[in-house]
């Protein structure tokens, strides 16, 4: 049997660069890296230093789209195995019948439940009690390949929905860690995924983060928490985009169906704002054009907000 398998690694942002440090490397030998271009060069992306060690590294091939080339050099390198998260491309055919022991892909969701490119932020929102993350095999369809392993764990909403995403990517590398030497011994067992039980999520855009204050206080926070990094949580007044950076809810209080979007005023360093059934409480928010700023500073700024209503 062979000491170490031989893997080519397909990762990108924070996530990727978490499962990459998170390898076990006495038990593989990784012979390349590759990353989607944007997550290095983007000025504005904060995923931008989160692969710089591997920068002089021969290794590292930062790509927008799988060439004739790289695929050959893929098929060269012969590789026992490739390992993908959160690399943000679609592999072509060609490369996933490369490998000896195919593809594997870690998925932050109990697969078949949210196939697709949002499962963290997409279950946050729909309040589910549990997550966790899948260990597959790779295969044409969309994150449809059979199971190698699984991992539940109960959502902490404390979290957002990044520091939930990093602690999903530690467990399935590590997950995958105690899966290299089976690999190598077939001692894994495969299972096919329902697919009649499949749930599917969309990418996520901006407008996604515009709240209505008919939500409840409670999808309101989930949205906040599942798109705490991007695109966050927004209302409109005076024909301007709101940004809601820090806030709290209180869902203690019953508010007439006219008073809904209603300003109430400032409240412990917080501004109140009536919606479905509570209120939220704003202590760091932004008007599009400005900075971030406490509530009683942007109050002290725009006095007339108190008695007005947000859309």
């Amino acid at each position: 049997m062979k000491n170490k398998l031989n893997i080519i690694y397909m990762g990108s942002g924070l996530y990727g660069s978490i499962v990459l440090k998170e390898l076990d490397n006495t038990q593989i030998d990784i012979k390349a890296i590759y990353v989607k271009s944007k997550q290095i060069i983007s000025r504005k992306n904060k995923s931008v230093s989160f692969f710089q060690e591997y920068n002089n590294d021969l290794r590292l091939h930062i790509i927008s789209r799988f060439s004739e080339s790289n695929i050959k050099m893929i098929q060269t390198s012969a590789p026992d195995l490739i390992l993908v998260a959160s690399f943000g491309l679609i592999l072509p055919d060609s490369i996933l019948k490369i490998p000896t022991y195919g593809v594997i892909n870690i998925h932050p969701s109990l697969l078949p439940k949210y196939r697709g490119p949002s499962p963290i932020s997409t279950a946050m929102i729909d309040g589910e009690k549990f997550t966790g993350v899948s260990i597959m095999k790779m295969v044409k369809e969309l994150d449809a390949g059979p199971i190698l392993a699984q991992y539940k764990i109960e959502i902490d909403y404390n979290l957002n929905s990044n520091e939930l995403g990093v602690d999903l990517f530690k467990i399935g590398a590590r997950k995958l860690n105690l899966l290299f030497s089976k690999l190598m011994t077939n001692e894994i067992t495969e299972y096919s995924q329902n697919n009649s039980k499949a749930t599917y999520t969309k990418i996520i855009k901006k407008s996604d983060g515009h709240i209505l204050l008919l939500d409840t206080v409670g999808e309101i926070y989930r949205k906040y928490k599942a798109y705490y990094d991007w695109p966050g949580i927004y209302s409109y007044w005076n024909n301007k985009r709101i940004i809601f950076k820090e806030l709290k809810i209180n869902n203690k209080i019953n508010i007439d169906k006219n008073l809904l979007g209603k300003v109430e005023g400032l409240n412990n360093e917080s501004l109140v704002i009536n919606a479905r059934d509570g209120q939220l409480l704003i202590s760091k928010l932004q008007i599009e054009g400005s900075k971030a700023m406490s509530a009683p500073v942007f109050v002290n700024g725009r006095p007339n907000i108190i008695g007005e209503y947000i859309n």
